[in-house]
Order: C-alpha cells, then sequence, then structure tokens
C-alpha cells in the first residue's frame, strides 16, 4: 500500500477510536494508554517490509522502541532509565556500521513509491517510461530528481506531506498540473513553460499539504 493509505489509515483508526470515546462505548484513552507500543511497532514493521522506498532504520529504531515499551508494560518492568542510552548505542552502532552513500538513490522503474516518516529520501529517476506513483513525507522530507527520467505523457504523482516537505525536479518539456488540497500548507511550482519545439507531455500532481509543503521546479 502507498504512504498516503497508510496515513489515511491512521487517521480513520483514530478518529473512529475518538469517536466511540464520544459516545461512551469504549475508553479510548484507557486503551491508548495500554497498548500504544503496539504503533510503534507497527510502523516499524511497515516501513521494514514494505517495498516503498522508505529509511529501514528508522523502522528498526521504531520497532526497538516498540518492543521495549511493550515488554515494560506488559511485564511491569522498570527500564525506561535504560531507554536513552540504549537509543544512543543503537545509533552508534548504526553510525560505525552503515557505509556512507553520498549519491542519491537510483531508480529505474516505471513508478514510484516514497515514504519518509521521521527521516528523509533523495532519489534521481532514470526510468525510461516514467509513469507516476507515491510520495509521502511525515515529518521528514523528500527529493525526487526526474530531469533524467522519460515521463510519460499523463504519468500522476500522488504527494502528501505531513509536517515535512518535498522537493520535485523535473524536466524542461514537461507542463505540471497541480490539484490538491492545502491544510494549513501549500505548494509552489516554478517550472518554466516548455518551449514551442519541445514535445511536451503532461504530469498531473496531486498534492495534499497538512502543516507541510511541496516545491515543483526544473
Amino acid at each position: 500500500m502507498s504512504g498516503r493509505v497508510w496515513l489515511g489509515l491512521f487517521f480513520l483508526v483514530f478518529g473512529i477510536g475518538f469517536l466511540l470515546h464520544q459516545a461512551a462505548i469504549i475508553d479510548f484513552g484507557q486503551v491508548l494508554s495500554t497498548w500504544w507500543p503496539l504503533i510503534l511497532i507497527i510502523i516499524g514493521i511497515v516501513q521494514l517490509i514494505s517495498r516503498m522506498q522508505s529509511s529501514k532504520v528508522s523502522g528498526f529504531l521504531f520497532l526497538f522502541v516498540g518492543l521495549f515499551f511493550f515488554v515494560n508494560q506488559s511485564f511491569d518492568l522498570n527500564l525506561a532509565s535504560y531507554l536513552f542510552p540504549l537509543i544512543f548505542i543503537f545509533i552508534g552502532f548504526i553510525i560505525i556500521f552503515t557505509r556512507v552513500n553520498r549519491e542519491k538513490t537510483p531508480h529505474t522503474n516505471s513508478d514510484l513509491n516514497t515514504f519518509a516518516l521521521f527521516s528523509g529520501a533523495e532519489i534521481k529517476s532514470q526510468s525510461k517510461n516514467f509513469r507516476g506513483g507515491s510520495v509521502t513525507t511525515v515529518f521528514g522530507g523528500a527529493e525526487i530528481d526526474l530531469r533524467d527520467a522519460v515521463i510519460a505523457d499523463g504519468a500522476t504523482i500522488d504527494l502528501t506531506t505531513v509536517m515535512g516537505g518535498a522537493s520535485i525536479m523535473l524536466p524542461e518539456n514537461v507542463h505540471v498540473e497541480v490539484s490538491g488540497i492545502p491544510i494549513l500548507g501549500g505548494w509552489e511550482n516554478t517550472t518554466r513553460k516548455p518551449r514551442e519545439d519541445d514535445e511536451v507531455v503532461v504530469l498531473k500532481l496531486n498534492c495534499l499539504t497538512i502543516l507541510g509543503g511541496a516545491e515543483i521546479r526544473n
């Protein structure tokens, strides 16, 4: 599933939970106080098993913290004081053993699915038939470089930013049709008008920005 679907499910579950709480059917606050570590565990698992280009490091971190608090609550242990030292140790191992890659993540598929949660994504596409996809950032950012991609006419990108941002760079022969819903956010399209002698293709960009922003440029 795309990042936008997961984000929609998150809001849907919480909305239904608060609605049932207001109707005095369940005590949603009690449910959250007991089972909130499962939310972190689910986020971590989704990032680890998803085919979307997302940060595996943040996936492991969410999974670790969620399991830590779940075990702490389930067995009534007093492990909270050990959490931050363990997180620093985890980050230290990541810094030591993760190979630094200064080049943008290569992308050659016709579809793009990127999900950045508390992290960033930097992707350079060289697709020969780019048809669109989904880009979602939540408390994170994404830089999508499509200037070397061959974009199919009518390609569509669903762009969602929640307290984050995204930048999409396009070839000069692409005409962008931007539509969507800004909620305390917005987007800026600074792409240049294609020249008359160019073979112009149309890219449709569906934006949903919530306390976030997006930039579309050449």
